[in-house]
């Protein structure tokens, strides 16, 4: 990679199927290992536009955390590793996390008419942030994190 470039953080290899209920979605991505700052490399994070969706997780190799949180800003952290099936449930916005040092990688599958809001999460942030803390892998509170937008 040349000196100045954006690195690559993650892939993204998707099955897209017509958006109509009764369809699944489905993918894999790969999240690399590294940090901006203290912050451990994340995918974006969304919500669903189709609020009564869910999504599932298969960790294949690696580990790593699925940072949820709800619209009114309860969140939860569930870890993942290869062989774990992670299921994130309708209205949860989620994303996911490798404080780790090998490439994280996990297939994905959801309601081909979920969509996705992705605005929501960049307005607001999530919750809590993972981070390196002399160390050691630390989740803390979001100090710019917005309860409301």
């Amino acid at each position: 990679m040349k000196t100045g470039q954006d690195p690559i953080i993650y892939e993204v290899y998707e099955c897209l199927h017509p958006q109509e209920g009764g369809h699944m979605n489905y993918g894999t991505t790969i999240l690399y290992p590294g940090k901006i700052g203290k912050e451990f490399y994340m995918t974006k994070g969304h919500f669903h536009l189709n609020e009564a969706s869910s999504e599932v997780y298969l960790g294949l190799d690696g580990e790593g955390l699925i940072l949820l949180q709800s619209r009114t800003g309860n969140s939860e952290q569930v870890r993942m590793s290869m062989g774990d099936v992670i299921y994130v449930p309708p209205g949860w916005g989620h994303r996911v996390v490798n404080p780790g040092t090998q490439k994280l990688v996990f297939l994905f599958t959801y309601q081909a008419d979920a969509g996705h809001d992705y605005e929501t999460v960049q307005k607001r942030g999530f919750p809590k942030l993972v981070v390196e803390e002399h160390g050691r892998v630390e989740v803390v509170d979001n100090p710019k994190f917005m309860t409301e937008i």
